[in-house]
């Protein structure tokens, strides 16, 4: 019978960094594999097909809930009977989780775990050549913890919360005693409930495959706020070395009260080759890349990619993504970055830090904004001349219907001013990163400007601006490595989609 103080215990308050250090909460107790089994939740059940599907249909609802804005942070969609498939009064009504993206999917199957009376472990330390856990090469894991290691569910959430990194997602294919393997590129596989990892330090939950291959993913923030993704070239792929790409969870069972992590060669979908080969990257027996070969593997059969609905689909994801940037800024501007002075340095680097900057500042986001109007360009000039020449009318529609979506933003005035995703595409490489500018800034208000001018940051922080232009030029991020003010390219890249798309 479920313990009335199991139950309880779900109500807490967990945070941690995306990309957070490994804090070691725990003093070494010896292998999980011997502990005798405690009663954080008894497991009378074993992971099967069944329940796989039903993990990929829980996964998949708060997926929908989320592209629909209907919640905004995990506790919140949990909170949701409507949402969460497990929903229990209970447990649930007054469940508080704060979760980002190396968190989320720990705190997703672990969660489902306990629900359905699972086995659950995990990868609770790692070794490897660097100093950062985060981006170290050949990891080995060094420490794993199971549910049965812990009292309550509160006491597991909260040490692996304490404890994962995206280091843990950074595991070469042939290491068996990972939490998660790589897998082949099949609809079965990557499914809701997969998991992609860039080996830049992000991790997003697979929640959709369309018909025709598109991928769309929940992504987890510093802030606690959930966003909705579609899969693209914003998001790095990596080597094998680096554990790069899509995965799903090793199944783990329990076997005479000892935890037993599947072995690769039990794993219908594991393949260690497929996504880090090049040579097997081929639509049509021509060489893609890796992104296209993913979108064109995953459709199903007999389904077609409209080269219309494909730019009207990418141009809604941009349209989302500036819409969840236009959140990310104003949590940074309420909390008061902008009011205060600018720090005397940055940070050794921009994309991977901690504290303030992490929770509030845009540098890894605003690239991955950038690199999916550089892949929407890509597409567009991609096409053969005729094709696109034909395809003109209708693109120069598509552009008119949907690149008028806005985001307005409160200048420092009190004055609401009013974007368009084609005003933002004309200002692209001037939006500010740093979360102590003004909010003009942050949305790269041009230079002489009414707008610009009602911007009241000092000279010290226009300094900073001016100084960040170089950085502001970046696309590809680089995570692990100094990123000095010199470290972009002097002129921004060519990536306006708007001279092919609207005829300009």
């Amino acid at each position: 019978m479920r313990s009335t103080r199991a139950l309880a215990m779900l109500g807490l308050v967990l945070l941690a960094g995306c990309r957070g250090r490994d804090h070691q909460a725990h003093a070494d107790s010896g292998s999980p594999f011997d502990r005798p089994i405690a009663q954080s939740w008894p497991a009378v059940n074993q992971w099967s097909p069944r329940l796989e599907q039903e993990y990929a249909d829980f996964v998949a609802t708060i997926g929908a809930a989320i592209e629909a804005r209907r919640c905004r942070r995990l506790d919140a969609c949990l909170r949701d009977p409507a949402i969460n498939l497990t929903y229990e009064p209970a447990v649930d009504a007054d469940l508080r989780l704060r979760v980002d993206c190396a968190d989320l999917p720990y705190v997703l199957r672990a969660y489902f775990s306990f629900k359905r009376r699972l086995p659950f472990g995990f990868v609770s330390r790692t070794a490897g050549q660097g100093a950062d856990p985060r981006y170290a090469l050949a990891i080995e894991p060094t420490r794993y913890d199971a549910w049965l290691a812990y009292p309550t569910p509160r006491a597991l959430l909260a040490g692996m919360v304490g404890r994962v990194h995206s280091g843990m997602y950074r595991i070469a294919p042939a290491v068996e005693t990972s939490d998660f393997y790589p897998v082949a590129i099949d609809r079965r596989a990557v499914a809701p409930g997969a998991i992609y990892y860039d080996p830049n330090g992000h991790v997003l939950v697979v929640a959709q495959v369309r018909p025709d291959g598109v991928v769309y993913l929940i992504d987890g923030h510093p802030d606690g706020s959930l966003t909705w993704k579609r899969f693209g070239e914003a998001f790095a792929i990596g080597t094998a070395r680096l554990g790069g790409g899509f995965k799903r969870f090793r199944p783990v069972r329990v076997e005479a009260e000892r935890l037993v992590q599947a072995a690769n060669a039990e794993l219908p979908w594991f393949d260690p080759d497929a996504q880090y080969d090049p040579a097997r990257r081929l639509v049509a027996g021509e060489p893609v890349g890796y992104h296209a070969w993913v979108h064109v593997t995953l459709a199903e059969d007999g389904v077609t990619i409209d080269p219309i609905a494909e730019v009207r689909d990418q141009v809604r994801a941009l349209c989302r993504d500036l819409a969840d940037r236009a959140e990310a800024v104003d949590v940074a501007i309420a909390a008061g970055l902008a009011a205060r002075a600018h720090p005397e340095a940055m940070p050794d680097n921009i994309y991977g830090t901690d504290g303030d900057w992490e929770t509030y500042s845009t540098p890894s986001r605003d690239a991955r904004f950038k690199a999916a109007v550089r892949e929407l360009a890509g597409y567009v000039r991609g096409l053969p001349v005729l094709a696109r020449a034909l395809l003109a009318p209708s693109l120069r529609a598509v552009w008119r219907e949907e690149a008028a979506c806005q985001i307005s933003y409160l200048g420092s005035t009190g004055v609401a001013h009013t974007l368009t995703l084609d005003d933002v595409l004309g200002r692209l490489f001037d939006l500010s990163f740093d979360p102590y500018h003004c909010p003009e800034l942050r949305w790269g208000a041009p230079a002489g400007s009414p707008e610009r001018a009602a911007c009241p940051d000092d000279a010290d922080k226009l300094r900073w601006y001016d100084d960040e232009a170089r950085l502001r030029n970046r696309i590809d991020r680089d995570y692990g490595v100094p990123t000095p003010l010199d470290g972009g390219p002097e002129v921004p890249p060519d990536v306006d989609v708007r001279r092919t798309l609207a005829g300009r």
